[in-house]
């Protein structure tokens, strides 16, 4: 196992204590940020603080009369802050610049199933006039994996006639001994549906050959990307029925920091790329932090840790960015 896959596994297991800690079952969403709670976890950079307001958001408490027209950010750890203080995130940093109503919505390892859902059932008491989605492309993933840190997901999928089809989270999901046995039972569907693919991730997995950046196995992802371009289509049309403004933020994948791909047939932007064609597609506003990112980052002064989550430095770029983005728009 080389030494990244050696970091993440030990992010994992991080993570998961995290996930015990600080989230419940949620009916709508799977899971949601436990309400009221103070705690501290580890990361890199040493012990930071978390602390869930009472809508079981990682932000400072929600006040109805100032979140007229808020902009919600929304997505994974990233978002969330992984290994950052409260008040270091590119949603603070945001809220310094602007000097707007920000709401974070973030959550670890939500997937943008789970975005959309949260965005059409919690987002409204904010009266968002902006959302911003933080999407690193390869999460794309994410959207075939129905059972997350111990937790059943909403589920999105395609029919035989290409129709989007969604099933709730069923109420028995609340029970963790059915969601860890039907947890079992999706996960071996979906190793299965690798397996017939040659894909293998179960054993060994070595994040720098990820087969999602095989241009060989495309075919085996284009599920997953038809899939997205379906639920990216909801959240648009939910926001231009709403009269809000839609921005996807894409984050830089952390294999673009260590290492040139091993072969001309790996290709660390291909996500990246299959999702902008999507959001082209569906004419939905983007801003891309590749650039910014990696123009930054260096060994001395990185803009990440080495699990690859965003550190402060990469707060302040990010949120530089979105802002001059939302600026140069008109939106603000």
């Amino acid at each position: 196992m080389n030494l990244l896959a050696r970091l993440l596994q030990a992010h994992k297991q991080k993570k998961n204590q995290v996930a015990k800690r600080a989230y419940e079952f949620n009916a709508e969403v799977g899971f949601w940020g436990v309400k009221s709670i103070e705690m501290t976890s580890e990361g890199e950079a040493g012990v930071y603080d978390v602390v869930h307001n009472e809508d079981g958001n990682r932000d400072i408490p929600y006040l109805p009369k100032d979140s007229k027209n808020s902009i919600v950010c929304i997505g994974g750890s990233h978002s969330w802050g992984g290994g950052v203080n409260q008040t270091e995130r590119y949603s603070d940093v945001l809220r310094e610049l602007t000097g707007e109503q920000i709401v974070n919505m973030g959550h670890c390892s939500l997937g943008l199933d789970q975005v959309c859902v949260a965005l059409m059932q919690k987002s409204a008491k904010y009266n968002p006039k902006i959302i911003v989605i933080e999407q690193h492309p390869w999460a794309i993933v994410r959207l075939l994996n129905n059972y997350v840190n111990g937790y059943l997901k909403p589920v999105f999928s395609l029919d035989k006639t290409g129709k989007l089809c969604f099933q709730k989270v069923p109420n028995y999901a609340k029970y963790t001994s059915v969601r860890n046995l039907i947890g079992r039972y999706y996960a071996y569907r979906k190793e299965l549906n690798e397996f017939r693919s040659g894909i293998e991730l179960a054993s060994d997995y070595d994040p720098l050959t990820d087969p999602v950046f095989f241009q060989w196995k495309g075919n085996h992802y284009d599920y997953i990307n038809t899939l997205a371009e379906k639920v990216i289509a909801v959240i648009r049309d939910h926001c231009r029925k709403n009269n809000i403004k839609l921005l996807f933020s894409l984050g830089v994948i952390h294999q673009q920091f260590y290492n040139s791909p091993p072969s001309l047939l790996v290709d660390y932007n291909l996500p990246r790329r299959r999702l902008i064609q999507t959001l082209d597609k569906l004419n939905v506003a983007w801003v891309d932090m590749t650039a910014p990112m990696l123009s930054e980052h260096t060994a001395e002064d990185p803009v990440i840790f080495n699990d690859g989550h965003i550190n402060v430095k990469g707060h302040r770029i990010f949120g530089e960015v979105v802002s001059a983005t939302l600026e140069d728009k008109g939106w603000i």
